[in-house]
């Protein structure tokens, strides 16, 4: 599901408690491609909950932030997505402090 930060916080400390792990990784892309398919695939195999964030950089594309960000919740493995610049990445990570970060 795509969320917001504050309803990721809350749904990352409700697996937490519930013993789950949690992965991390990031995005950025136009359009998808298989290869992004695969990574995202490797990086839910290592975790119980996967979080992607979906980079905002701001640049022009094809594909709306919106609809990558569906495109991403829609794949197998993916737990929470979030739109997120790249300049919060660090944060972000810092906040959710995941057990893998891929």
């Amino acid at each position: 599901m795509v969320v917001s930060e504050s309803d990721l916080v809350a749904a990352v400390t409700r697996d937490r408690a519930a013993g789950k792990r949690l992965g991390f990784t990031t995005i950025a892309f136009d359009l998808l491609r298989a290869h992004h398919v695969r990574a995202l695939h490797a990086a839910a195999a290592k975790s119980d909950r996967l979080v992607v964030a979906v980079v905002d950089d701001h640049a022009p594309h094809v594909v709306t932030l919106e609809d990558r960000a569906e495109l991403v919740d829609g794949l197998r493995g993916v737990d929470y997505v979030i739109v997120c610049s790249a300049e919060r990445i660090d944060r972000l990570a810092a906040i959710l402090i995941p057990d893998v970060r891929a």
